[in-house]
C-alpha cells in the first residue's frame, strides 16, 4: 500500500505538469519523511552521493560533448552527402538516404534528439525541395533518429548497464544487429511507399561523387573505428572513450573541417588555388595520416617509429606514381579505366586474399563474417577513396590548366601553411564563442539528464529499501508468470511509461524492478537491455512527452500532432520491430557471446 501511494504521488505530479525529476526526488523525499525514520540530512546526502559507484554514468556527459562538436561542426552535412551519394537516385532515394544518415550520425552521438537536430535540419527541407511533402519527410526524420539510442554508442544503454551492472561493451555490441536491422526495415517501408506514390529519386553522380563523399565524411566517421575498436580492441573503457571521441570532435570539427572557431571560412586552399593544388594536397595529405596511423600503431604495439616512416615513404612513392598517371589520363579520357585497374591491383587483391585466408583457416559462422567484412573496410575502402579522390584532384587540375608538379608544389604549401595555422589558433579556439557555445549547450543537457537520474537513483533507492523488486519476483514467480507472458508486461509498462518520461529516468526505475525477475526467468539480461532501449525508442516518438517528436515539430516549423499524424505509419514498423526483438534473443546476444563469451550473473 505504502508503494501504491509512492507510485501515485509520481504519476500525480507529473500529470499536473511537475519536471520528471522534481516529481521522482520529491515524491521519494516525502515517502522517506513519512515511512521511514530517514532525516531531511541523510536524504540530502543520499541525493548527494546517488551516483558514487555508478562510474559508467560518466560516459554521459563526454558522449553528449562528442554529439554536440559533430552537430556543430559539418560532420552532419558530410553524412549526408554520402548518404545521398550512395541511394539518392532509387525511387525515394533521398528519404532513404535521410534514414541512411541517421544511421551513422548515430554511431557518433549516441542520442536521439541529437540525431534527429543534426539530420532533419538539412534533409526535411532538402526532401521538401525535392518533391517531397513536409510531412512525410518529418516523420521519416522522426523515426530514424530513434536509432541515435539504439545503434552504438547509446546514452540509454550506459544508463542501463549502470543500473544494472551488466557490461557496457555487452550492450554496445547488442546494439549492432537491431539497430541495422531497425534502419533497414525503415528503408525498405520508405521504397515501397515510393515505388506506391511514385515519390521522387534523384541521379547517378557516379562513384567518383560517391568516393569523394566518402572521403568528405571519413574525419567524422572515423570516430566510430576510435569508439568501438578502441573498446574492443582492449585499448580504453567506455567510459575513456567517450572521453577520447569528445577530444576528437573538437579537434575535427574546429581544426579539420573546420566549420566553427577561429578557422571558420578558412579552407586547407585558398579559393584561387583550390583547383591546382587539390590533387598535390591529397597525395601530401594521404601521406602525412599514414605516417601518424602507423606511427601510433607502432606506439601501441611497442614497435619502432621508424616502421611509419618507412610506410609513408612507400605510400609516398606509389601515391607520387599514380597521381603523375592520373594527371595524365584524365585529359585523355583514360581516369576511370587508370583508377578502376589501381583499385583491383591495391584493395581488390589483397581482398581475395584475405578472404582466401579466412575461409582456408579454422575460423568459422559469426567470426569468419567479421573478418571478412572487417577486410573490405580495411583493404579494399581505403584504396578505393583515395585513387577515386586523385580522379577528382586531377579533374580540378585539368580544368585549372597547370602540371603535375605546380600542384604538388601549391599542395604542399598550403598543407603547411593550413597545420601552421592550426597551431597558432589551437588556444584561442578553446576560448572561441563557438566552443563556449557548444560546451555550454552539451553542459545544460549534461545537467538536465544527470540530475534526472540523481532522483530516479534515490527512488531506486527507496525501492530496494522497502525490497520492492524482491516482493514483486516472488508475486510474479507464484502466479506461474512464464518469459513470454513476462516479456508482454514489460513492454506494456515501457510502452506506457515511456510516453510520459524521459528514457533514461524510466530505465533507472523499472530496470531494478524487472531485472531480478527476469533473471530468474531464465532470460538474458543484454536482451533485455535492448528490449527497453527499443521501447524507448518508441516512447521517443508517442505523446505527450516523445521528445522526438518536440524535436522535429522544432526542426520541421510543424504542429506536434501534425508531427504526430506523420510518425504514425512508421510507428507501426517500430512495433512489428519490437515484436521481433522480444521473441527473437539472438538478434540481441549473437554479437556479445560470440565475441566475449556467454554472460554470467552473479546474484
Amino acid at each position: 500500500m505504502d508503494v501504491a501511494l509512492l507510485f501515485g504521488m509520481v504519476i500525480a505530479l507529473l500529470a499536473i505538469g511537475v519536471p520528471i525529476a522534481v516529481a521522482l526526488g520529491l515524491s521519494s523525499t516525502l515517502f522517506l519523511l513519512v515511512f521511514s525514520d530517514s532525516s531531511l540530512g541523510s536524504i540530502a546526502q543520499s541525493l548527494y552521493q546517488a551516483m558514487a559507484g555508478h562510474y559508467t554514468l560518466l560516459a554521459i556527459p563526454f558522449f553528449i560533448l562528442a554529439s554536440s562538436f559533430m552537430s556543430t561542426g559539418g560532420v552532419a552535412r558530410r553524412i549526408i552527402d554520402f548518404a545521398i551519394a550512395i541511394i539518392g537516385h532509387v525511387r525515394g532515394g533521398l528519404a532513404i538516404a535521410g534514414v541512411l544518415a541517421c544511421m551513422l550520425f548515430a554511431a557518433l552521438s549516441g542520442s536521439s534528439p541529437a540525431t534527429v537536430v543534426a539530420v532533419g535540419t538539412i534533409v526535411i527541407a532538402g526532401m521538401v525541395k525535392s518533391g517531397y511533402s513536409k510531412d512525410f519527410a518529418a516523420g521519416v526524420i522522426c523515426n530514424a533518429g530513434t536509432l541515435g539510442i539504439l545503434i552504438p554508442p547509446s546514452i540509454v544503454m550506459v544508463v542501463y548497464a549502470s543500473a544494472t551492472d551488466v557490461s557496457v561493451g555487452r550492450m554496445f555490441l547488442a546494439g549492432v544487429i537491431p539497430g541495422l536491422l531497425a534502419g533497414v526495415m525503415l528503408m525498405v517501408t520508405i521504397y515501397v511507399i515510393a515505388r506506391i506514390k511514385n515519390l521522387p529519386k534523384g541521379e547517378w553522380l557516379g562513384f567518383e561523387q560517391v568516393f569523394s563523399t566518402i572521403l568528405d565524411a571519413s574525419w567524422g566517421l572515423f570516430l566510430m573505428v576510435v569508439i568501438l575498436g578502441g573498446i574492443y580492441g582492449g585499448v580504453f573503457t567506455p567510459t575513456e572513450a567517450a572521453a577520447i571521441a569528445s577530444v576528437y570532435a573538437f579537434i575535427v570539427s574546429i581544426f579539420i573541417y573546420r566549420d566553427m572557431g577561429p578557422l571558420k571560412g578558412r579552407g586547407w586552399l585558398p579559393e584561387a588555388e583550390a583547383d591546382t593544388g587539390l590533387l598535390g594536397l591529397r597525395i601530401i595529405g594521404f601521406t602525412v595520416v599514414t605516417f601518424l596511423l602507423y606511427a601510433v600503431g607502432a606506439f601501441m604495439m611497442g614497435a619502432s617509429v621508424m616502421v611509419a616512416i618507412y610506410a609513408a615513404a612507400v605510400f609516398l612513392a606509389v601515391a607520387l606514381v599514380l597521381g603523375w598517371a592520373m594527371a595524365r589520363a584524365v585529359p585523355a579520357g583514360q581516369g576511370l579505366r587508370l583508377a578502376t585497374g589501381a583499385v583491383v591491383v591495391f584493395g581488390v587483391l589483397p581482398l581475395l586474399y584475405a578472404i582466401y585466408s579466412v575461409l582456408t583457416s579454422e575460423v568459422t559462422g559469426l567470426f569468419a563474417v567479421i573478418q571478412i567484412i572487417g577486410a573490405v573496410f580495411v583493404l579494399l575502402l581505403p584504396p578505393a577513396v583515395f585513387v577515386f579522390s586523385l580522379v577528382r584532384g586531377a579533374q580540378r587540375l585539368q580544368a585549372s590548366g597547370a602540371g603535375f608538379g605546380t600542384s604538388l608544389a601549391v599542395g604542399g604549401k598550403n598543407l603547411i601553411r593550413a597545420n601552421a595555422e592550426n597551431v597558432v589558433f589551437a588556444v584561442p579556439a578553446l576560448f572561441h564563442r563557438d566552443t563556449k557555445a557548444t560546451l555550454l549547450e552539451a553542459g545544460k543537457l549534461t545537467i538536465m539528464l544527470m540530475f534526472i537520474i540523481a532522483n530516479a537513483l534515490i527512488l531506486k533507492h527507496v525501492l530496494t529499501d522497502e525490497q520492492i523488486p524482491q516482493h514483486i519476483t516472488e508475486a510474479m514467480l507464484a502466479a506461474g508468470l512464464g518469459p513470454v507472458t513476462f516479456l508482454i508486461i514489460v513492454n506494456i509498462i515501457l510502452l506506457i511509461g515511456g510516453q510520459f518520461m524521459e528514457p533514461s529516468g524510466l530505465i533507472v526505475i523499472v530496470a531494478p524492478l524487472v531485472f531480478p525477475i527476469a533473471i530468474e526467468l531464465g532470460i538474458d539480461p543484454i536482451h533485455l537491455g535492448i528490449i527497453m532501449v527499443v521501447n524507448m525508442e518508441i516512447g521517443m516518438i508517442t505523446p505527450p512527452v516523445g521528445l522526438n517528436l518536440f524535436v522535429t515539430s522544432g526542426v520541421a516549423n510543424m504542429s506536434m500532432m501534425r508531427v504526430v499524424r506523420a510518425a504514425l505509419p512508421f510507428l507501426a514498423v517500430l512495433f512489428v520491430f519490437l515484436i521481433m526483438v522480444t521473441y527473437i534473443p539472438w538478434l540481441s546476444t549473437m554479437l556479445p557471446t560470440a565475441y566475449m563469451g556467454p554472460e554470467i550473473i552473479t546474484n
